[in-house]
């Protein structure tokens, strides 16, 4: 007769938990992304170059965009930062439609499942790299507008005077705000051919083209796109038509506030 002896108990082992994403990690990785992916970096020192590039041949030269009385404005340099904020764009996209067009987005959104963060992270440091180096530039461009003394209008002038600091820092805010709607854009579409396309098609000519087929009534809809504030924005509060430099940043805030909240149910919704 044999004897039935029990099999030993199992050993239950708690699940592991998932290890904590924090922020600054998440900033980590973004960061490291920005100068391991060679798309990304090429175009941000692309558009930084080319604005300092042609920025310091203005200056240099003693040209000014425009007639009249665009000579006597002291940051009329600053007129060749949409060139810039263009390439910006681009950067933007590109950040977030390399990751797609890889699939490399799959890890990132695997290992921070509540998605937001990773959307925050990259919207910070596109935005912020983009921030400092716009800063660098002005005052880089101020310092060559100073030493050559072609601008009759601003030599001696104190980059903080009010006639120089309110549109030398209009037209550096465009530069991250450009990097920024980019971002927001290539989260929207995640494919950098379409955003790249709606941007150029809706907000880059959607101002000249719309209003032509827009019956009278509506064709101011195009005052209020993001290019027209930016426009009074970088004045320096020489444009007051239709609105003023108030009105405009709000203008713009909204304009980012809609796409990411779009990109972001966008994300929860099919990538959650």
């Amino acid at each position: 007769m044999t004897t039935a002896t029990a099999a030993p108990p199992a050993v239950l082992t708690a699940p592991r938990g998932r290890e904590r994403i924090t922020a600054a990690g998440l900033f980590r990785s973004e960061w490291r992304k920005l100068w391991t992916i060679r798309p990304l970096w090429m175009t941000v020192t692309a558009a930084f170059a080319l604005t300092i590039g042609l920025c310091a041949y203005m200056i240099i030269d003693g040209t000014t965009l425009g007639g009249g009385d665009a000579g006597r404005i002291p940051f009329g340099w600053t007129g060749i930062y949409p060139v810039g904020m263009l390439v910006l764009v681009v950067f933007g996209v590109l950040s977030v439609s390399t990751e797609y067009a890889s699939g490399s987005i799959r890890t990132s959104l695997t290992v921070a499942p509540r998605r937001t963060g990773v959307m925050l992270a990259k919207a910070a440091v596109v935005t912020g790299v983009s921030a400092v180096l716009a800063v660098v530039t002005t005052a880089v461009l101020y310092l060559l507008l100073q030493a050559v003394g072609t601008v009759p209008s601003a030599i001696g002038m104190s980059l903080f005077a009010p006639d120089m600091f309110w549109g030398a820092l209009g037209g550096t805010l465009m530069l991250p705000y450009g990097a920024l709607f980019g971002v927001l854009l290539g989260w929207l579409l995640r494919n950098a051919a379409g955003a790249i396309c709606l941007y150029f098609g809706l907000f880059q000519m959607g101002p000249h083209i719309l209003p032509a087929f827009l019956p009278e009534p509506l064709a101011a809809v195009t005052d209020y796109m993001p290019l027209a504030a930016v426009n009074i924005l970088r004045s320096g509060g020489l444009s007051t038509e239709p609105y003023g430099a108030v009105t405009a940043g709000i203008i713009l805030v909204a304009w980012l506030a809609v796409l990411g909240s779009l990109a972001w149910w966008r994300l929860k919704r099919f990538d959650g």
